[in-house]
């Protein structure tokens, strides 16, 4: 199982676009664009409102707007990674 700052995550979501996603990611990342969110995250196998979830983008800008959008749809457990190049160092698989 993959931590984030030493805490078990179920999943890891990366938010960017699917080229951005192409062009590298963390290991076991999901390509959920935030513009497809919460929809988008409906379904996912594993995944439920409860699940500990990881969300990323570039910066920072993207995973704040998908923490607050996810939240706001009832997702209870969301950490917001921040930009890729931050979140690299406190991730393990």
């Amino acid at each position: 199982m993959p931590t984030f700052r030493s805490k078990p995550v179920d999943a890891v979501i990366d938010v960017r676009s699917k080229v951005e996603f192409w062009l590298g990611h963390l290991p076991g990342a999901q390509c959920i664009p935030v513009d497809t969110l919460p929809a988008g995250l409906e379904g996912v196998a594993g995944v439920s409102k409860q699940s500990r979830i990881l969300v990323y983008c570039a910066s920072g800008a993207r995973s704040a707007m998908a923490k607050q959008m996810l939240t706001a749809a009832g997702y209870t457990n969301v950490t917001d990674g921040g930009g890729i190049a931050s979140a690299r160092p406190d991730f393990a698989e």
